[in-house]
């Protein structure tokens, strides 16, 4: 597997958790991916208090394009591979009004017994 065949993987699932995160539908997170290391309203405070210090309305959608368009080639959703194949790491940058915010959704997909993908909220990360 390469990095542009497990974005396609995540694709959907990273949609669904933005989409909650732009919707302020927290709880509906669990319905896509498990919280890793975050409760829940820790997750949802880190977000909101994030937005308010820096005084953003809000979070975009997923399909809201991305203006950042620096020299060098840039991914606004992009996947490390493991390599023992066990699964791969995604970091997601979210906007406000298409422009990167500083925070950047991280999460984890690994490969299950059974072969399907099991999806891991670790943390929105402020760079």
């Amino acid at each position: 597997m390469n990095e542009q065949q497990a974005a396609e993987l995540a694709r959907p699932i990273v949609r669904e958790v933005v989409n909650c995160i732009a919707q302020k539908n927290y709880t509906n997170l669990q319905n896509y991916a498990v919280l890793e290391s975050l409760s829940l309203s820790d997750f949802m405070e880190e977000i909101e208090g994030f937005l308010e210090l820096n005084e953003l309305p809000y979070i975009d959608r997923f399909d809201v394009p991305c203006t950042f368009k620096p020299q060098y080639e840039y991914q606004q959703l992009f996947c490390i591979v493991y390599r023992d194949g066990r699964g791969f790491h995604v970091d997601y940058d979210l906007t406000t009004d298409g422009e990167r915010n500083d925070l950047t959704l991280q999460m984890e997909f690994l490969f299950t017994e059974s072969g399907s993908l099991a999806a891991k909220i670790l943390q929105v990360h402020v760079l």
